[in-house]
């Protein structure tokens, strides 16, 4: 049995017309979106390679909550919410106003209930040395932006 031929002319226009709008999309994601435009937006982070001399950046969040621990804040649906992604996208607007990472100790509050809140939230770089194409030394940690968080037992936005 043909599969083309179980298909009617109006099934087979539907789907010519689903893959072409599927394919403008990508298009337009690619020239002209942002990382907001997922799932058809720009791949930049297959975009380009590694030069197997450099350094390889991995930008996170850190905390130390009101208990004195410090803890790598977890990023994604299984943690605060806020994707890694979106902490890298802001980066720029972070260092430039560290008050942005209250919204970090909000969103920790209301996603972690049960977990010590965070008083100080911190904009972490680590940086892996690379030499042919594998680490070289250990990572070193940078740390480009603190912030106090305002009421760390009631975080509430700033904006």
């Amino acid at each position: 049995m043909d599969p083309g031929k179980d298909l009617s002319s109006v099934g087979r226009g539907g789907r010519l017309v689903a893959m072409g709008a599927l394919v403008v999309a990508l298009g337009l994601g690619t020239a002209i979106g942002n990382d907001r435009w997922w799932p058809i937006g720009p791949m930049v982070m297959f975009a380009f390679g590694v030069d197997p001399n450099s350094q390889v950046h991995s930008l996170g969040v850190e905390a130390d909550t009101v208990a004195g621990k410090r803890v790598v804040v977890p990023l994604g649906a299984g943690g605060i919410g806020l994707e890694r992604a979106e902490i890298e996208g802001q980066q720029t607007a972070i260092e430039a106003e560290p008050k942005r990472l209250q919204a970090v100790a909000v969103a920790a509050s209301r996603s972690l209930p049960d977990d010590p809140r965070y008083r100080t939230v911190y904009l972490v770089d680590t940086v892996q040395q690379l030499k042919d194409g594998a680490a070289d030394g250990a990572p070193v940690r940078k740390v480009l932006a603190t912030w106090q968080v305002v009421d760390p037992d009631h975080p509430r936005d700033l904006s």
